[in-house]
């Protein structure tokens, strides 16, 4: 396979010991041996630490930005990070998080927690995760989306990629089905009408929160 062919994004966890930058390093190091690869396309921090420290976040922030300045990623990010998490590692950060991948589909609202607009300002791309809710089926066959789909000649689970879509936000998904990889590529040439939008913002069911590690007041500085 052609690695020009597809753009590969990995992760690395937070450190488990108090040598922040040291084990940051070597997961990253690990990573592109366990790849076999010189460089990725997109490296994230899977989550911020257990403690929402500052300090241990700027200091595996750091490592990120040694990783790419060493030519090692193309662009690096991170995961389940909320407003404070993105606001501590400003303050030292030289390169700003290209990404910022969260839970995030129909039942969290259009700007969960306010991110979106904030990552937004700062030039973050916010991409989803779980686009179909997580450990429900209401977003792939649930009467909203199905009903909407229904009109469309689409899946319900189609309706709730395009969502997305319509809000700018790009998102990951995953099956184990080609078919249903196939319909998840044909969310592009059609749209919801305002009335369906309208609907679909104001839908307050499957609940979920763009981090499970974080709130915007439980970072200890």
């Amino acid at each position: 396979l052609d690695r020009k062919s597809y753009f590969l994004t990995t992760k690395v966890p937070a450190p488990s010991t108090t040598k922040y930058y040291d084990e940051t390093n070597q997961y990253l190091s690990d990573d592109l041996k366990f790849l076999n690869l010189d460089q990725v396309d997109l490296m994230l921090l899977h989550f911020p630490p257990k403690t929402n420290d500052c300090a241990t976040m700027q200091e595996q922030w750091r490592a990120m930005e040694d990783f790419y300045k060493a030519g090692k990623a193309k662009a690096i990010g991170v995961s389940n990070y909320c407003i404070s998490s993105l606001k501590c590692i400003a303050e030292k950060a030289t390169v700003t998080p290209a990404v910022n991948q969260v839970e995030f589909h129909i039942g969290m609202g259009p700007d969960p927690s306010g991110l979106k607009s904030y990552c937004n300002s700062k030039g973050i791309f916010l991409q989803a995760y779980s686009p179909l809710g997580d450990g429900t089926t209401e977003l792939i066959a649930g009467p909203l989306v199905a009903g909407i789909g229904k009109a469309h000649g689409k899946s319900g689970a189609q309706v709730s990629l395009r969502w997305l879509v319509e809000h700018n936000i790009p998102l990951s998904t995953k099956s184990t089905s080609e078919k249903h990889l196939q319909e998840d590529l044909d969310i592009f040439e059609w749209s919801l009408t305002s009335d369906e939008k309208t609907q679909l913002d104001s839908a307050t069911s499957p609940a979920g929160t763009p981090s499970f590690m974080c709130k915007a007041e439980t970072v200890v500085v």
